[in-house]
């Protein structure tokens, strides 16, 4: 996962206590793979609330007593829900074609706290559409967005439904919810790029219309990974026009809750990073996430934030270099940062999560010229920066920028119109290490004398796997002293190809949505043949009764109608001809809409004619669908 400045997660790692119920000690690490080991992964969810005798709803509320743990009017009255649930059943409606791809809506989806299982519930009026033949290879869905993770599975309990009115008492949620587990809410990468992006893009598919106006959707949110609110918990509830609902809440009840409508499972199709679970990480191979999701989501996310009223500076452009506190430290930020003010002539603003609030580091970045920082989480809010910004990471001595890409992999999607950089630190007497701290800050006390010293003497951190690599965290976890002329220069580089890339030839968000927006079918297409002519003047045998006289075809449609609307940079048109009853065909490329073909054709026989348009080289519109034929 990724650094979020306090020495708690790592940059491309996940937290060794991520799944943690109580998240007091690293030692309860539920079996995180460590050292490489990962053959097959066996992560634990455990039960996040404990029970505890003599506790109270809001004692067991994670965010504190005299806070009510959900809305008053949430829940339905209890009476007579079992017989309605009996009477009903519980339904279910996926999509996706395995787990990993699979979305399923509910229709009375029922949570039992005392045995922290979701319940199905089988009546003559229950609909099964779209479950697998065996949901339990390996489960039924993904409750998060990182791909294929086992501490994310989602399956339910089967039950019949006669049994719902004479053995349970439930509670319903009338409204429509979205239930989901956070990945890691402590991180802000993991916020926004496992958790906020797929969730505002899962909402858009369920038909919400906070994106339209900017408000806040309509929709339940439930989280049931089990951990605290967190410290981005209000980022989360910009979304949402009701009070986020946690596992907690629910076990707090004590009786069961059942949801009317319940969507189980978030979007994948924004995300654009894997963090090493099965190998080393890098970017999702083939996403197709591009700046027009983001920009949708930043826009939204601003507006909700009310980022225009933050404070920001006035005047030219500046440069914002986040800051650390607490570890993987610039030793001379000082001397860096009056280094670029002399250099660039621009202000230099120092923004930490110690200083600054999440909204408030969005708002400064969004008019910020140039964004430094040394590799950690905070870099995902580059994402915020206006076009044509440069992006400077830095790393510490013996990590290879190349292994540990999320942010340059960000600043690289179609139409992000980001210029980024790294910096390495290249030089060992430049770096100051720890040693002697604890093993998930850098620590490698706990190793052979060996192991300490085979790693002291590393100059590359080799690819590994998540999460607990000692070689990987007593590097990442290091104190940088920055070469400030090699620095400089490289901000230097980064500008310089900031002005030439983007000038009168940059790829726009426009040209993005042009590349969504195909022709449609060839109108009018009509194909007159030899023995057709022939026939059409009263001399039937083809060929116009002259042997000499080679077979031919001659083809004519109009342009698809919706060509006049759509920005054009080239246009050709695609013509199959097809002998009929066989499988090949002949193809020719044409920019008019009318031509007379003679090669390749045989006498006295029929043809069936394709013909689609092409435009921007690439953008195939679909052929005709009405037959089209005539003979030679």
């Amino acid at each position: 996962m990724f650094a979020d400045g306090q020495g708690q997660c790592e940059a491309g790692e996940t937290c060794p206590d991520s799944y943690n119920s109580d998240r007091q000690s690293s030692s309860h690490a539920a079996g995180l793979a460590g050292d490489g080991d990962f053959s097959p992964p066996t992560y634990t969810v455990m039960d996040h609330t404990p029970a505890v005798p003599g506790l109270g709803a809001s004692q067991l509320d994670p965010r504190g007593a005299g806070t009510p743990p959900y809305d008053a009017g949430l829940f339905s009255d209890r009476n007579a829900s079992g017989a309605t649930l009996a009477q009903q059943g519980s339904s279910i409606w996926c999509s996706g074609s395995d787990h990993t791809q699979r979305m399923c809506r509910f229709r009375n989806l029922c949570y039992f706290p005392e045995v922290n299982e979701f319940v199905f519930f089988h009546g003559e009026r229950s609909v099964h559409s779209g479950l697998p033949g065996n949901r339990f290879n390996p489960t039924l869905l993904d409750m998060s967005s990182v791909k294929d993770h086992n501490a994310q599975y989602f399956n339910f309990v089967d039950v019949p439904a006669r049994s719902a009115a004479a053995h349970f008492d439930v509670d319903f949620i009338q409204r429509t919810a979205l239930v989901f587990n956070r990945f890691n809410p402590d991180n802000i990468m993991h916020v926004i790029h496992d958790d906020l992006l797929p969730m505002f893009h899962t909402l858009e598919m369920m038909g919400g219309r906070g994106r339209v106006n900017m408000s806040a959707y309509d929709v339940q949110l439930v989280f049931m990974e089990g951990w605290s609110p967190g410290d981005h918990v209000n980022l989360y509830e910009v979304f949402s026009q009701h009070k986020l609902l946690f596992k907690a809440d629910l076990q707090a009840k004590g009786s069961a809750t059942c949801f009317r409508d319940a969507y189980v499972g978030i979007s994948k199709e924004t995300t654009w990073y894997q963090y090493g679970f099965r190998e080393p990480q890098g970017p999702i191979p083939h996403h197709t996430v591009t700046a027009l999701q983001i920009n949708q989501f930043t826009a939204y996310l601003k507006h909700r934030l009310n980022s225009a009223a933050q404070p920001v500076p006035n005047g030219d452009a500046y440069i914002v270099f986040l800051t650390r506190k607490h570890n993987r430290l610039v030793l001379n930020e000082v001397e860096l940062t009056f280094a670029l003010v002399r250099e660039f002539k621009m202000k230099v603003l120092t923004l930490g999560a110690e200083t600054h609030s999440i909204a408030e580091m969005i708002a400064i970045l969004s008019k910020a010229a140039i964004l430094i920082s040394m590799h950690g989480s905070l870099l995902s809010l580059s994402m915020f920066l206006p076009p044509s910004a440069v992006v400077i990471e830095l790393f510490p001595f013996a990590v290879n920028p190349e292994n540990y890409t999320p942010y340059k992999t960000l600043a690289n999607l179609p139409g992000m119109r980001i210029t980024y950089k790294a910096w390495r630190n290249l030089n060992v007497g430049h770096t100051v290490t720890h040693a002697d701290r604890g093993w998930d800050t850098g620590g490698i006390a706990h190793l052979s004398l060996d192991e300490q010293n085979r790693i002291k003497s590393s100059t590359e951190v080799p690819k590994h796997l998540c999460c607990r690599d000692p070689e990987w965290l007593f590097r990442i976890y290091q104190d940088t002293i920055v070469d400030i002329p090699s620095f400089v220069s490289l901000v230097k580089e980064a500008i310089e190809e900031k002005d030439s890339r983007f000038s009168a030839s940059a790829e726009r968000t426009d040209s993005l949505l042009a590349q969504k927006m195909f022709p449609s079918k060839v109108q009018d297409l009509k194909c007159i043949g030899s023995r057709d002519r022939a026939d059409a003047m009263g001399n039937p045998g083809g060929g116009g009764g002259d042997p000499g006289v080679p077979p031919s075809l001659w083809l004519s449609w109009q342009p698809p109608w919706n060509l006049r609307y759509l920005p054009l940079s080239s246009l050709r048109y695609e013509v199959w001809i097809q002998e009929h009853g066989e499988d090949t065909y002949t193809a020719w490329i044409l920019s008019k809409t009318s031509h007379t073909f003679t090669a390749g054709l045989r006498p006295e026989t029929h043809y069936d004619i394709w013909v689609r348009c092409v435009i921007n080289d690439k953008m195939q519109g679909p052929f005709n669908q009405e037959h089209v034929g005539c003979h030679t």
